[in-house]
């Protein structure tokens, strides 16, 4: 998009960017003044003092905001109309305009003390150097420069209606004019800052977006619900980009709810949504519940979702709404009891599926397995709040017409149930929306989906059976959902475990290895396992870790970059730096837990941690961080041994010199084998999610 011609500062301008000037506009004729009445609006509005100064006429209505004013004097004897209609005969010659400027000597003080000259019209352009008295004169170029810094929320309006491309180069652009402008942006131009905002911050441009928003003036809205519009945006931003919840959140965000509610009984349908989105991004952004070591959804469930909870838009979003028939009965494949038929689940993995190989595997020994990714679909991946999605779900609560999934409805009207496994986000959302009347839905949430917007938007009155991987997060689930699961059956079933990946022995030296898998994400807190090698090496240099994955992504999350920097920092001390190697994203496991002794756990916040329990059945000694945002609920004692659970970096180092050496290692090598095996015994697991999925119980 380019909001003017020439996007970057002008350069070799005479009037200043910085300060403040007089600039002095001359011609002869005061309707020729109209030609720069633009630019002189926009060396106005920078808070230059602009002056007009001319001989024959008067200045119009598009220069009426230039009250500074000099009409040059003509010189004695020149002209009246008597001698103008004797010039027209030819028998009087009249002074040139240059004349009578020099003639009015008040004109020309008033140019001379200018800082620079807009020169306009041919009969002062004719003489120049004359008119402008010596001082800088303004070229064309710059001139049009100036035009487009007045021009700019005009262009910057075309280019929204145009649907133009909306992105940080804009931004800057516009806030280098907004400076220039003043720093403030006009009550009746704020709207045109929104949906700018609204883009940086979708695209993760978060720190332009933070400057840019600070220019919002919730008290000039129009009316309140764009009132709350400004203020919630602010709180958002904020967040986004300082990656802690803003002060403003809870209440921008109650008043975001109060003023969606206002919208629906005034029919405004389309402001109800905006309101009622951004409600929701506020309430569930990640800086307040990914990657922190407490969430208010796990310490304080109802009184954080109260103000969502009394909403008439939160109770639409949540409310239980009739399904449709199929739309071809027949197509249906219900076999009869006892002929042997298997029936057919589609199997939908969400956003993140890497659990979904063993499901299928478990299911497919009593069932035809269909695949169906939703997730390969841009608008149904990931966990981010979409307004298309919260429009449709309030538009089917309230009886409105809504765009249905056709391709989806034909999927499913094929099966005998569907299952939604590993996270409950927008493909869940959009599937159990879509499910007609008599199908059979199974949903499976894991951790941060429980987390997320979506759980709230489900109808859950469609949904026969939930899973969750752990006794903790289904007390988080409970709590969050509370009487919407009365007619949903809730069973908690452990990840599978796949065996295949778990060597039977060890390898020389494995009793001085650390393990991590899947380290590189704040929520895994790898700085924990970074000050626990630090401790053990202060007494034996010997001790190294390996962390296997992917290294951190270097997305826009505020947090995570930090996190990163800090981490990378960390690494480089002298008492852990050359005592870390790094393994890139494997699928194959086995020399890494070989080579283990010890398999760490050191995360934020878990669900169930397959990685840990893959290192516990390869033989090394567990050694758990209790998670602490589910440390209130007990929830790493309650999913293995309370003796593998540390609450401090010193805990884990004592656990681990404790086994460090023969016969402690091999007696704990051995416990944590058979343990492991015992709590989640893959054949067991299986068979469990078989009989819930395809027998619902």
């Amino acid at each position: 998009m380019t909001i003017t011609e020439n996007l970057a500062p002008f350069d070799g301008g005479v009037v200043p960017t910085t300060s403040t000037c007089r600039v002095v506009a001359v011609a002869a004729d005061a309707a020729e003044l109209d030609e720069v009445a633009r630019p002189l609006r926009g060396i106005s509005r920078a808070g230059h003092e602009v002056v007009l100064v001319w001989w024959r006429g008067e200045p119009g209505e598009r220069l009426r905001s230039f009250p500074t004013r000099r009409q040059v004097v003509p010189p004695a004897g020149a002209p009246s109309p008597v001698r103008a209609v004797r010039r027209l005969a030819g028998r009087v010659e009249e002074p040139g305009f240059p004349a009578v400027l020099q003639a009015d000597t008040e004109a020309v003080s008033v140019v001379a003390g200018a800082t620079a000259v807009v020169v306009v019209g041919s009969e002062a352009s004719a003489a120049e150097d004359q008119v402008a008295a010596g001082r800088p004169r303004v070229g064309p170029e710059e001139l049009a420069w100036w035009r487009g810094v007045a021009n700019t929320w005009k262009l910057l309006d075309k280019e929204l209606q145009e649907g133009g491309t909306l992105d940080a180069e804009v931004a800057e652009d516009l806030l280098a004019r907004i400076d220039l402008l003043g720093g403030r942006v006009p009550p009746e131009q704020q709207g045109h800052l929104l949906p700018l905002v609204r883009e940086l911050h979708r695209s993760g441009r978060y720190a332009v977006a933070r400057r840019l928003v600070e220019h919002l003036l919730p008290g000039a809205a129009p009316d309140e619900g764009e009132a709350a519009m400004r203020r919630g945006l602010q709180a958002l931003v904020r967040t986004s980009a300082d990656g802690a919840a803003d002060e403003d959140l809870r209440e921008a965000s109650a008043e975001l709810l109060r003023r969606a509610d206002d919208s629906l009984e005034r029919g405004r349908l389309g402001q109800a949504v905006e309101l009622a989105t951004l409600a929701l991004q506020l309430l569930f952004h990640r800086e307040l519940h990914a990657d922190e070591l407490s969430s208010p959804l796990v310490e304080d469930p109802d009184g954080f979702l109260a103000d969502l909870r009394a909403s008439r838009v939160g109770a639409l979003l949540g409310e239980a709404v009739p399904q449709e028939p199929p739309l071809r009965p027949g197509d249906r494949v219900t076999p009869p009891a006892g002929d042997g038929t298997r029936p057919l689940v589609l199997l939908s993995p969400g956003t993140f599926g890497q659990f979904a190989t063993g499901v299928a595997d478990a299911l497919g020994e009593g069932a035809d397995v269909r695949l169906v990714e939703l997730a390969a679909r841009p608008d149904l991946r990931w966990l981010g709040v979409s307004k298309t999605l919260v429009e449709k779900r309030l538009r089917q609560a309230l009886g409105r017409r809504h765009t249905t999934d056709l391709e989806l409805r034909a999927e499913l009207e094929r099966c005998d149930v569907a299952f939604v496994d590993d996270w409950a986000d927008r493909g869940a959302l959009e599937l159990v929306m879509t499910a007609p009347e008599g199908l059979p839905v199974v949903l499976r949430i894991h951790s941060m989906d429980a987390l997320s917007a979506w759980i709230h938007l489900i109808d859950w009155t469609r949904v026969r059976d939930l899973v969750l991987v752990s006794d903790h997060l289904r007390d988080v689930v409970v709590g969050i959902l509370g009487g919407r699961l009365r007619r949903t059956r809730v069973h908690v079933v452990p990840n599978v475990l796949d065996l295949t990946r778990v060597p039977d022995g060890k390898v020389e030296g494995h009793r001085r290895r650390l393990l991590m898998i899947g380290w590189a994400q704040r929520v895994k807190d790898p700085l924990w396992a970074l000050q626990v090698l630090a401790s053990l090496r202060a007494d034996d240099p010997e001790w190294r870790l390996t962390l296997v994955g992917a290294d951190f992504l270097r997305n826009d999350v505020t947090t995570t970059q930090r996190y990163a920097d800090e981490f990378v920092a960390r690494l480089l001390h002298e008492d852990v730096r050359d005592a870390v190697d790094f393994v890139g994203w494997t699928d194959d496991l086995r020399p890494h837990l070989a080579a283990a002794g010890f398999v760490l756990s050191t995360s934020r916040r878990e669900s169930f941690g397959v990685g840990l329990a893959e290192g516990a059945a390869s033989g090394a000694v567990p050694v758990v961080r209790n998670w602490p945002m589910f440390a209130t609920l007990d929830g790493a004692r309650r999913l293995f041994p309370p003796e593998w659970v540390v609450d401090t970096v010193e805990e884990a180092v004592d656990r681990i010199r404790e086994h460090a050496d023969d016969p402690a290692w091999t007696t704990a090598s051995q416990e944590a084998r058979a343990d492991v095996l015992y709590r989640f015994d893959p054949g067991d697991t299986m068979e469990t999610l078989r009989r819930v999925v395809l027998e619902g119980g």
